[in-house]
């Protein structure tokens, strides 16, 4: 485990760079009752997704909760990832931390894990590499309102709410991962 980048507390592991952050959640967690000590809480960031999945933790005792900026990443689908915004209160995380320390199941508004066709590797692909839907018609042998189409369902499938989330969620360091393991034949 890489010191600078991981934070041990008696509970917990913080993956998270903003020292102000990490000084706030090791303040809060100082004063939460742990129902279950042999539950493990990993805090981490949307840039340290993919050190966390290397660590290898046990996923029968380990709860991670993804700190995002606002994004719900809902194409993790049924992964044990909890996932908060970083603006959440207090109370709320105390919350988090006492339902998953009683062992009950926290409300993930997650769908069924998705899976992405060839056809829509290909657009995002595309999307990635800065084509427009106008030049990715001829690249894919469609049309370009079938490109559209396939763009649309994209968004609704990954849990996108518009066009700059969407684009978003392909740039982050999560997706990316994501896509690596979820889709290793590319």
């Amino acid at each position: 485990m890489n010191s600078e980048s991981c934070v041990r507390s008696g509970h917990a592991d913080l993956w998270l760079s903003d020292l102000y952050l990490r000084c706030g959640l090791e303040n809060i967690l100082q004063n939460i009752h742990f129902h279950h000590s042999a539950i493990r809480y990993v805090f981490l960031t949307e840039r340290h997704y993919s050190d966390v999945v290397k660590q290898n933790y046990d996923l029968t005792t380990t709860k991670f909760i993804l700190l995002t900026e606002g994004s719900v990443f809902n194409f993790l689908g049924d992964e044990a990832f909890y996932q908060l915004p970083m603006k959440t209160s207090v109370k709320e995380l105390q919350k988090l931390i006492n339902t998953l320390s009683l062992h009950k199941e926290v409300p993930n508004h997650h769908q069924a894990r998705i899976s992405l066709t060839d056809r829509e590797r290909q657009v995002i692909d595309l999307i990635r590499e800065g084509k427009r839907i106008a030049e990715m018609g001829p690249l894919l042998n469609v049309h370009i309102k079938t490109v559209y189409q396939i763009r649309q369902a994209l968004m609704k499938k990954m849990g996108c709410d518009g066009l700059i989330d969407f684009l978003r969620t392909l740039r982050s360091d999560v997706f990316r991962n994501w896509l690596t393991e979820t889709h290793r034949y590319h």
